[in-house]
């Protein structure tokens, strides 16, 4: 989880959403794809590791909180957001949208959920939840065969030299990402969303890349999804920050269980009381 968070935050938006950008990767086994003359898969990923961050200074963090200010062209509104993040791949993204209220997407590292003052709280499925588990992964780049079912080369469309690679999900649609071949950084990133409302199709600019922490991660991304124009940049970004796993959970899950667990414990004690009247009168013989 080392990007500026743009799919989840994506998702959000279009349910009524950036937090992630640039799915980066390791190496990947079997790549299929190559044109003649252009570099392999495997090395254009090594690259976009090495660029990044290494792999020590990831493991040297265990959470990661990152807060977003975001600008809506022609619309006249402006948000804010949150997203928070552990090693153990839970992720919470948090935003705020005038008129529009305070829309939360999860993951507990078990299950994906969403909440929206539209569709309500809900359990993600299918592409959703798939989306929504990719974009809580802490350090995918040394998981990438287990997270992507190919990873292929593509051409650059807009023919600006750019190393294009097509990510494929397991069971979400595929998006494709652009690096600079100099500073092997990503570009840009382009596919669907899934959504309640259908699919809906984005495009992704990300820029100023800053280091934090031994992370370099862009603080500006400009997004079209759908109808939507909209400018996300980073205003602060911590590392090693105390973080609740309640907070990973779905709202109200944590009164659920208290609920059932204060249920079980009373139904506990009026056994043990019940047996003890019970046992009484055999204690009394003379």
């Amino acid at each position: 989880m080392r990007r500026l968070a743009l799919c989840g935050l994506l998702s959000c938006l279009l349910t009524c959403p950036l937090a992630r950008a640039a799915v980066a990767a390791s190496p990947a086994a079997g790549a299929p794809g190559t044109a003649p003359g252009a570099r392999t898969v495997d090395a254009i990923l090594a690259d976009v590791v090495n660029a990044m961050g290494s792999e020590a200074a990831w493991k040297a963090h265990k959470t990661l909180r990152m807060k977003l200010e975001m600008t809506f062209q022609g619309m006249g509104i402006s948000g804010t957001g949150e997203r928070f993040a552990t090693k153990d791949d839970k992720a919470l993204t948090v935003t705020d949208l005038p008129g529009m209220g305070t829309i939360r997407e999860g993951s507990n590292g078990k299950i994906c959920w969403a909440q929206d003052p539209i569709n309500g709280l809900r359990e993600l499925g299918g592409a959703e939840a798939e989306q929504a588990r990719l974009e809580a992964v802490w350090n995918p780049e040394l998981r990438m065969n287990e997270l992507y079912k190919s990873i292929e080369l593509k051409p650059d469309a807009n023919g600006a030299g750019l190393e294009c690679l097509v990510l494929t999900p397991h069971d979400a649609p595929p998006v494709t990402n652009c690096y600079d071949p100099k500073t092997h950084l990503q570009v840009s990133q382009k596919g669907t969303r899934a959504t309640p409302q259908g699919d809906t199709p984005f495009s992704s600019t990300l820029k100023d890349w800053r280091e934090v922490g031994g992370i370099k991660m862009p603080f500006s991304v400009d997004t079209q999804a759908g109808p939507i124009t909209f400018t996300a940049r980073l205003s602060d970004v911590k590392f090693d920050q105390a973080l609740s796993d309640a907070m990973f959970e779905p709202p109200g899950a944590a009164d659920a269980a208290g609920a059932t667990n204060g249920t079980a414990a009373k139904g506990k004690g009026k056994a043990k009381t019940k047996a003890k009247v019970h046992a009484a009168p055999a204690q009394q013989k003379p």
